[in-house]
């Protein structure tokens, strides 16, 4: 039996809808899900930060927005809830989300402008 991800379906349809509306590069923290002992300690050594919000937005002249990801009733973990503030602290903008419209309204909030021409082709290459 597979776990419901209802997070996974918000958080895809919010990508879709930031990439195709905003002059903006989005890229998504693979920090969720379930992981093995030496997996996590290998994302560990590797620079993984538990609680790191889910989405990063690159905009022009170096603005950034941080996004994390909630479904419906879902809420910050204990460790998002230290770590938040702590970004906010260091002058980095961070939204908890819920739907594909609170995603919107944060990116026309931290200033993101719309497209100036065709959305960027993802990066195909690992």
């Amino acid at each position: 039996m597979t776990r419901a991800r209802p997070e996974h379906h918000i958080q895809a349809a919010i990508v879709a809808r930031l990439r195709g509306s905003f002059d903006a590069i989005v890229a998504a923290v693979p920090n969720g899900g379930r992981r093995g002992k030496r997996e996590a300690v290998e994302l560990r050594a590797e620079g993984v930060e538990p609680g790191h919000p889910d989405l990063i937005a690159y905009g022009r002249d170096g603005r950034v927005l941080l996004l994390e990801v909630k479904a419906a009733g879902g809420s910050l973990s204990a460790v998002q809830r230290r770590l938040i503030p702590n970004l906010r602290e260091r002058g980095f903008p961070v939204a908890v989300v819920r739907d594909v419209e609170g995603a919107v309204q944060a990116m026309h909030e931290a200033g993101f402008g719309p497209h100036r021409g065709p959305a960027p082709e993802p990066a195909t290459e690992f």
